[in-house]
């Protein structure tokens, strides 16, 4: 049987584009063999494909799946946390 590899989690902020291991990781996923098997089905295929080893999956996409974002969109702590970060990021403006 094939070793299993371990999925990554990176310091700091996770990337807009991911290969196999890191987006198995944000989806919390504990192999990338189990993230590969959910590919197509649970989880989106990846956006871009340089060869059979170089796939990436895009944040945005894997969010959408998880159906994040979608329900912390209304009021509520969420919103004003978020309205918080989007106020720092423009240097004090909404």
């Amino acid at each position: 049987m094939r070793e299993r590899r371990q999925s990554l989690v990176p310091p700091g902020s996770w990337p807009p584009r991911m290969s196999a291991d890191m987006a198995a990781g944000y989806c919390g996923e504990k192999h990338v063999e189990d993230f590969l098997e959910r590919v197509g089905t649970t989880y989106p295929n990846p956006r871009i494909v340089d060869s059979t080893r170089r796939k990436f999956w895009y944040r945005e996409d894997l969010d959408r799946a998880m159906n994040l974002g979608t329900s912390t969109m209304s009021s509520g702590l969420g919103a004003k946390f978020r309205e918080k970060i989007r106020e720092k990021r423009n240097g004090g403006t909404a």
